[in-house]
């Protein structure tokens, strides 16, 4: 029995960023009330980093990560302007990343507008969009994926055998096939691939994304709800498609 307690690994996590351009409290919260609740689902719980395009003092700071937990968003992590805020920022439990280096795609929403755009940013992994002849073989994944795991395929297609159970996320650079039931999120050609799709079994996703555009669980319904379907991107809108 070995006398190890952990190992540490490297991860890859989705996550969003909120980007403040300006603070002013009263328009700031009603603006993330507005953008939250346009997507409930996606928005709830979910881990966020802020990006400080301006800088705060550490009372607005404070009050702009109260603001964020108010609406269920979790800040872990702020970079960009952070002078002066590191014990605050200590204090609060975040994680200063300044200096990590990071790649962004816009989270983009079938009625997004320039000022929704600016309010997140979908996070992906640092490279340049991998044509479809640099992926690797598919990663195939044949057991369930259950609520809370989240699997990523890094430079390939992402093959499931089975089901993706509400709560639970799968990421691809590449194409996302699921021979099962799409109950959780899928999000495919995460580094800026406009040419992936998604396909599955059975849709019933919480959400679906592709190159950073996304479509929640009310439009899923709408079409091809419970049934075989393919998810693609077509002039920067994302369309569903029954498969016969």
């Amino acid at each position: 029995m070995t006398d190890t307690c952990f190992r540490m690994k490297g991860t890859t996590l989705t996550s969003i960023v909120l980007e403040v351009i300006g603070f002013e409290p009263d328009k700031f919260e009603s603006q993330l009330a507005d953008k939250v609740a346009s997507a409930p689902q996606f928005f709830t719980r979910s881990s966020l980093i802020l990006h400080l395009a301006t800088g705060l003092s550490a009372t607005e700071f404070e009050l702009l990560v109260a603001l964020c937990r108010k609406f269920n968003l979790q800040p872990m992590a702020v970079r960009g302007e952070t002078e002066g805020l590191k014990n605050t920022i200590n204090d609060l439990g975040l994680a200063d990343v300044s200096q990590s280096k990071f790649t962004e795609s816009t989270l983009k929403s079938p009625s997004s507008s320039e000022t929704e755009e600016a309010v997140a940013a979908q996070k992906t992994p640092v490279s340049k969009p991998p044509s479809a002849a640099q992926l690797k073989p598919a990663k195939v994944v044949s057991r369930p994926v259950r609520s809370g795991q989240q699997v990523y395929a890094e430079g390939s297609d992402l093959v499931i055998t089975a089901a993706v159970s509400e709560g639970a996320e799968v990421l691809a650079d590449g194409n996302i096939h699921i021979y099962g039931t799409l109950r959780g999120r899928a999000l495919a050609g995460v580094k800026g691939n406009a040419q992936a799709r998604v396909f599955c079994q059975s849709l019933d996703a919480e959400l679906v994304s592709i190159a950073g555009q996304f479509i929640m669980h009310d439009k899923v319904k709408a079409a091809c709800w419970k049934q075989p379907a393919q998810i693609y991107l077509e002039e920067d809108t994302l369309r569903i498609e029954p498969i016969a």
